[in-house]
């Protein structure tokens, strides 16, 4: 009697455990489905969208990654498409998630939001008061965005999810250059790249910007190499041009850093 009530114990364990993993698998397809589902962003004639150069496609991304001399640079895109009117995407330089830039887009704009505050807490983040646009979405095929100029510069710093102080980098002004093919060297190559500019800490009309940052745009790979000038003198210098297999397994735990 008591092996035959063992015998049925297992048997309803091993029954639970399909059904748990069936029930599992049917929500990620739904996901999936729900993705897949979401209608596809596209440019006007003349036009492409910049965000073929901002994210590594979706057939690298899944399981690969940017590395280099620096830190690496993991993808994350939410929605997972290539690519979707709206959403948001990290660029995490730890496969735990610490460190990362948080950047938007909608049908108009690409926009920076938020960055990392301290690197060994990702609780810990700076986020814009309102999302800084970078680029118009659509660009010339051949051709150089317009020039933006940001007037709202105001950020916040966070502690344990929780805004603590605001401060401002100024007025920024940015753009993104017209494509050209560059020699990204590491596993990339040669690669057709768009540079964009961004200028911060600049004065009240929009000039005498303190702070840039460069940031070359892979179409396909995303952001290979990283520079900071400084009153126009180069400060620092990064290339992330190797692609490497792997995926992170985190994003910042602090949903008010990204939504």
């Amino acid at each position: 009697m008591i092996g035959h009530l063992h015998q049925k114990c297992a048997l309803a364990l091993v029954l639970a455990c399909f059904l748990a993993g069936a029930a599992a698998l049917a929500d990620k397809k739904h996901e999936n489905q729900a993705s897949s589902d979401l209608p596809l962003f596209s440019c006007p004639t003349g036009q492409e969208d910049a965000m073929q150069y901002f994210v590594m496609r979706k057939d690298l991304r899944e399981n690969h990654y940017l590395s280099g001399e620096a830190n690496p640079s993991y993808t994350k895109m939410f929605p997972d498409l290539d690519f979707a009117s709206a959403g948001y995407w990290f660029w995490l330089k730890s496969p735990e998630a610490h460190g990362f830039d948080i950047k938007a887009f909608d049908e108009k704009y690409i926009y920076i939001r938020g960055t990392e505050l301290n690197w060994k807490d990702n609780s810990t983040f700076k986020r814009k008061e309102q999302d800084n646009p970078l680029t118009t979405r659509c660009v010339p095929v051949n051709g150089a965005s317009p020039m933006l100029r940001v007037s709202n510069a105001r950020f916040s710093f966070y502690e344990n999810c929780k805004a603590y102080k605001t401060s401002s980098l100024g007025t920024i002004v940015d753009n993104l250059d017209a494509p050209e093919m560059m020699d990204a060297g590491g596993d990339i190559g040669q690669v057709m790249t768009r540079v964009l500019h961004y200028r911060f800490n600049c004065d009240k009309h929009f000039e005498n910007c303190k702070d840039e940052e460069q940031s070359f745009l892979g179409k396909g790979y995303g952001r290979w190499k990283w520079v900071h000038l400084k009153y126009g003198e180069v400060l620092k210098t990064t290339v992330v041009n190797h692609i490497s297999k792997g995926t992170a397994q985190a994003i910042p735990p602090c949903e008010n850093a990204y939504k």
